[in-house]
């Protein structure tokens, strides 16, 4: 009787658990599992307006220019550096001290009349310059001079001629510490004769220009006068 009576419960308590799970709401699981997709459908939407907001953000600031710089203009270390004029001007108001203009043609250039036909002429239209000539007692042993830089001009060409020419311009000029001779190569199988200038004006005291043409020898007399 004992051992029937164990069965007896252990089969109730079974029916009952059956009956407590027929008998609950499936309403319930189906209100929990839409609560749950809701929440995945809210926190979806959310990271996609989210990286929607970045991603507009960051074309955003790819499109935009810069704050202070035309959406046109080339940026370079030449225009960074350059201040437009009412910078200029407002720096001027706040320092208080009036800006130092520098000229940009310095004395003439004095050019002995003996180089009126050396083409070097018609490239020297950045500096002023005028003609000198020997008169009297005063010689004049110089082509150019130059801040009382006295300066001898030679081509190769001419030195291919005239050989000891140079030598003889130097003399009078060579008791000077500060005397250049610009000269020009126009013409090849330069190196010797380079070579050989180059000693002559070691010897003489003498500072020496290599230009290639005569608008680079232009140029050194004027960079010369600033």
């Amino acid at each position: 009787m004992g051992f029937l009576i164990r069965n007896n419960i252990k089969i109730d308590a079974k029916k009952k658990d059956a009956d407590a799970m027929n008998n609950t709401d499936p309403t319930s699981f189906q209100s929990i599992l839409a609560g749950v997709k809701r929440l995945r459908d809210q926190n979806g939407d959310g990271e996609e307006n989210s990286s929607k907001k970045r991603q507009e953000q960051s074309t955003t600031e790819q499109v935009e220019p810069s704050k202070g710089v035309k959406s046109n203009e080339v940026i370079s270390s030449f225009n960074q550096q350059r201040s437009s004029p009412n910078e200029k001007d407002a720096q001027e108001q706040t320092s208080g001290a009036a800006p130092i203009r520098i000229s940009s043609v310095g004395k003439s250039v004095l050019v002995n009349t003996t180089q009126k036909a050396n083409p070097l002429l018609n490239h020297l239209k950045n500096t002023n310059w005028r003609y000198v000539s020997s008169t009297g007692g005063n010689k004049i042993y110089y082509d150019y001079l130059v801040k009382k830089r006295s300066i001898l001009f030679l081509t190769l060409t001419y030195h291919k001629l005239y050989t000891e020419y140079i030598s003889r311009r130097m003399l009078p000029l060579q008791r000077n510490d500060d005397n250049i001779l610009i000269f020009v190569v126009d013409d090849k199988n330069s190196e010797d004769i380079l070579t050989e200038i180059t000693k002559l004006c070691m010897f003489k005291g003498f500072t020496l220009l290599v230009a290639f043409n005569f608008e680079q020898a232009a140029k050194y007399i004027e960079y010369l006068n600033y």
